[in-house]
């Protein structure tokens, strides 16, 4: 397993077990998301690790029971590629306006990666069911 992978998967473990204040650790103060100039452009430019953070703490809290599982990962030098789905069911809490519905839920997306002295320093992919939307059953 490459040096980034083990990183990765490092990050991955630490939000799993709750600690979504690990993303300020793996991810690079001058992170940079390709999907802040689709969604919110007026935000290119800002620190916006913490909505990385929101979203797990929303969908942990939405889907107690998600399992998150990782589909395709492929890795070529500093960049990598992973198609992932949070499978379980909406019954906790809302996920951003919307109520829980006690259904099944698939959530799945695929993101690109890029690594750089043992950091997350670039993003493309998603938005994966931004606030809520795209939620599908």
């Amino acid at each position: 397993m490459s040096e980034n992978l083990r990183i990765l998967g490092e990050y991955s473990a630490a939000m799993f077990a709750g600690d979504t204040e690990a993303v300020y650790g793996f991810w690079s103060p001058d992170f940079h998301t390709h999907v802040t100039e689709r969604v919110a452009p007026e935000r290119v430019g800002d620190d916006v690790r913490g909505d990385e953070q929101i979203w797990w703490q929303q969908v942990m809290a939405a889907i107690p029971d998600m399992a998150f599982t990782v589909d395709l990962l492929i890795e070529k030098d500093d960049l990598i590629v992973s198609n992932w789905s949070v499978r379980g069911t909406f019954d906790g809490e809302p996920f951003f306006d919307l109520p829980p519905t006690g259904e099944p839920v698939h959530i799945n997306g695929t993101a690109i990666l890029r690594m750089r002295d043992g950091k997350i320093v670039e993003h493309w992919g998603g938005p994966h069911c931004q606030k809520g939307l795209g939620l599908i059953a």
